[in-house]
């Protein structure tokens, strides 16, 4: 099925959700109800492909790919007249009234590119000897982060060009916060939205994809901050001369 036949696409611009990874029909009809009526809905999985499910459009990513590049996908096959974009795992139920605050508070706030609600219920676990990870995932201290259960603003996405698939979950939501960041967005948490996640996805099989993916962000982190070091030094050299050197540590 093409973008143009999803259902709900032709009735009017709004918002669509996107359900990313592996589940059985029973839950992902469990986190729809708990939505509610949306304009069009992907889920997206692979290995095995996703359920059917009445109004649901599949999309059978032919391999397990992950949340990132899942959510990715999905969202590629959105109609353009799509402003927002609600991205949920099967295993996150929606309170009552949730995405309508969600919506209500992105119409508020015109450079709001990621609204997270208040999310309980399972997280990503930390294993033995992941302590250096734990505090990565969590330097963000408590701003809102894409992730699990976010209502993404369409042109926010398109703006930063989406998750980054080489990192696996959580790091590739760090990553996007970022980027959001750079971009001039907003990601602003809100209370009033509250949602349950009772099953954690895509989790990385192993210590050493968890730490590969942490070293791709740091180091990526690290150029971002060594080019804005040098475009500083650059820029001062430009107004006081070459005597002028770099920012004091």
């Amino acid at each position: 099925m093409d973008a143009g036949s999803l259902p709900g696409c032709g009735e009017e611009p709004g918002w669509a959700v996107v359900i990313a990874g592996r589940a059985p029909a029973g839950q992902v009809q469990r986190c729809l109800d708990s939505i509610g009526p949306a304009k069009a809905v992907v889920h997206s999985a692979g290995n095995p492909p996703p359920p059917v499910t009445p109004g649901v459009t599949a999309l059978d990513l032919g391999e397990h790919l992950g949340r990132p590049a899942a959510v990715n996908r999905a969202v590629a096959a959105l109609p353009d007249d799509v402003e927002f974009v609600l991205v949920t795992e099967p295993g996150v139920t929606w309170d009552e009234g949730a995405v309508d605050a969600l919506l209500a508070a992105a119409r508020d706030a015109p450079r709001a590119g990621a609204l997270v609600p208040r999310l309980r219920g399972a997280t990503v676990p930390v294993f033995p000897g992941d302590r250096f990870l734990a505090r990565l995932v969590r330097a963000d201290g408590d701003t809102a982060l894409p992730g699990p259960a976010v209502l993404m603003r369409r042109d926010a996405l398109a703006s930063t060009g989406g998750w980054d698939a080489r990192l696996p979950v959580p790091f590739a939501d760090l990553d996007l916060a970022d980027r959001l960041d750079a971009a001039g967005w907003l990601r602003v948490a809100v209370p009033a939205a509250g949602a349950v996640r009772d099953a954690v996805g895509d989790i990385p099989e192993s210590a050493a994809e968890r730490h590969a993916g942490a070293r791709r962000l740091v180091r990526g982190r690290t150029r971002g901050a060594t080019r804005a070091v040098a475009g500083a030094v650059l820029a001062a050299r430009r107004v006081f001369g070459p005597r002028a050197r770099g920012p004091a540590a």
